[in-house]
């Protein structure tokens, strides 16, 4: 009896008869030695242009494909191509890490499978350099397998016996060796910038890796992600800090009357309102104590003039 008959949910690769490049993994040590669904018991990740066909298995329709949603997530006003490529699977990581349960895992293999094809896709049509999509394609495929088998229905599923990993690298484990890419691609950042700001997203949405079982592995993941900042930023130039660079128009406006009237011209405007305060000041207290100074005056002539008939 075949092992995919043992095991309901083990994973088929997509078969592509166009294909001339055979891996040969070994999931969990088991081959299939009745396999009738697949022309070979070696399985392999196609690179044919025909990515764009639904592969032939079980528990995937062209429906659920849709409502993964691969068309909602392309973008070209990303970081870079390479972030713009993978933008959906980017998208998976972050999903995956907030699923409590999932329904059909085989599924969700498979489709990833597809997605991953379909990155290579854009980004060859980006013109990213082969040898970049490569690493990027294994990245990809680490964080992806992380994501799942650190959680408890990843976990308990056969996902372990056909990772991505070893569907298109023939490996069953990145974790250590992402930081290796890292670590080389870190030498030539200049013409690595892409792929290092790939990573530096993967590091700032909780990818862990080997440092997830490391003591202070998570004090050494944030030192080593400041260390990746620091580089990008040297190649990028400083990002912008103003929320919004105008938010200042507003105020450039009020201020156009005084930038075009000389200072001169309003302090003599000044110095008028004062002179016209000050002259009708005067005139108002003239006013108000003329009449005063009238009786003032009537009064002293008749008290001069009853002395004068009163002297012998």
């Amino acid at each position: 009896m075949s092992s995919d008959s043992v095991d309901k949910t083990v994973f088929r690769q997509p078969v592509d008869k166009g294909d001339g490049t055979v891996l040969r993994p070994m999931p969990g040590g088991r081959a299939s030695s009745n396999q009738t669904n697949s022309p070979s018991s070696s399985t392999a990740a196609p690179q044919n242009p025909s990515y764009m066909q639904q592969p032939p298995s079980s528990g995937y329709s062209r429906s659920q494909h849709t409502d993964f949603g691969s068309a909602q997530f392309q973008t070209t006003c990303g970081l870079n191509p390479l972030v713009n490529a993978s933008a959906m699977l980017i998208a998976v990581f972050t999903k995956t890490r907030e699923t409590v349960t999932h329904p059909n895992v085989g599924g969700l293999h498979q489709q990833l499978v597809s997605e991953i094809k379909l990155f290579e896709a854009r980004s060859k049509e980006a013109g990213i350099k082969p040898e970049i999509v490569l690493a990027a394609r294994y990245l990809l495929c680490t964080i992806l397998d992380e994501a799942v088998l650190n959680m408890p229905w990843g976990a308990e599923s056969a996902w372990t016996q056909r990772t991505l990993l070893s569907v298109f690298h023939n490996e069953t484990k990145g974790g250590e060796k992402f930081f290796i890419i890292l670590d080389r691609m870190r030498q030539s950042p200049a013409e690595n910038i892409d792929i290092l700001e790939l990573m530096y997203i993967f590091l700032s949405l909780g990818y862990e890796g080997k440092y997830r079982v490391v003591h202070r592995g998570r004090d050494l993941l944030e030192q080593l992600r400041d260390e990746l900042f620091q580089i990008i930023r040297r190649h990028r130039g400083e990002y912008e800090r103003t929320l919004s660079p105008s938010w200042q128009g507003l105020g450039k406006i009020r201020n156009t009357l005084t930038e075009y009237v000389p200072m001169w011209v309003v302090a003599s405007i000044i110095a008028g309102i004062m002179l016209l305060s000050y002259s009708g000041l005067r005139y108002w207290m003239h006013e108000s104590t003329n009449h005063v100074a009238k009786q003032l005056t009537e009064i002293s002539t008749t008290d001069l003039a009853s002395k004068k008939i009163s002297t012998p």
